[in-house]
């Protein structure tokens, strides 16, 4: 098995998501293949290999061997710790119609643009062009005061770590404990990615909710240690490509 890492001209690794992945499949006895673009690796990677790069190239090399990952954003076992309603729409409409602003959208299309809140028309740029016309989750605007990133790895919660917010407010971790066990009930899931939460305020009151789940195949790595965020990818890659994990000892 080869890992193959993009890197810039300079040889430095491309992100740091990239760098934290490559310390921990060499700690755990990985051949490293840098390279710049992937057209120069696409022949040569076989589904016995891995892949660190940005998510179209990821896509692509997946595209490969026929591959489409699936994982849904707002699974119906994590619904109930959502906090709030979600539904589907289209770009156009939302822009079209004012009453609709003040909304959270995200495109159904895997990465189509970012996720946003839309309060306005300036808030539309970047979010497709009329004739592409995404269709979009839409979700009520929430108070979000802190935000943490869980990571799963084969069912179990490795970390959690905050990414955005203000220190001052914790999550109630019965209800991340709850969140873990729905999780298990799910269908076909991910064995590696993450399941976001945040706490937000309503009614002046503190509320631990879901946020959203990422698939694994190349996920932000957020702080995670890099030996538990390079057996999250393995598992990932490993489970949709059909084969052992090598990396998977506890």
């Amino acid at each position: 098995m080869k890992v193959y890492a993009k890197v810039r001209k300079n040889g430095e690794y491309h992100s740091q998501n990239i760098s934290h992945a490559v310390f921990g499949f060499r700690e755990m006895g990985a051949e490293i293949v840098k390279y710049e673009v992937i057209d120069e690796i696409y022949e040569a990677v076989t589904d016995e290999d891995l892949v660190l790069d940005y998510i179209g190239q990821v896509q692509t090399i997946l595209d490969k061997f026929h591959v489409k990952p699936v994982c849904e954003d707002y699974p119906e076992e994590l619904k109930s710790f959502m906090g709030r309603r979600i539904w589907t729409d289209r770009i156009d409409s939302i822009n079209a119609n004012p009453e609709k602003w003040g909304v959270f959208v995200k495109p159904v299309k895997d990465k189509a643009f970012t996720g946003t809140v839309i309060n306005g028309p300036r808030d539309l740029v970047g979010c497709g062009s009329c004739y592409e016309n995404y269709e979009v989750l839409c979700t009520e605007v929430l108070d979000i005061r802190r935000e943490w990133r869980g990571f799963m790895i084969y069912d179990e919660l490795a970390d959690l770590r905050p990414y955005k917010g203000d220190y001052h407010y914790q999550y109630d971790p019965e209800v991340i404990d709850r969140a873990v066990a729905a999780f298990r009930t799910i269908p076909n899931r991910p064995v590696g990615c993450s399941i976001d939460f945040a706490v937000v305020v309503r009614d002046g009151k503190e509320q631990t909710v879901f946020l959203e789940m990422n698939d694994g195949y190349a996920l932000g790595n957020y702080g995670l240690y890099h030996l538990s965020y390079a057996k999250l990818i393995s598992a990932r890659w490993s489970q949709l490509l059909g084969r052992e994990d090598i990396f998977d000892f506890r």
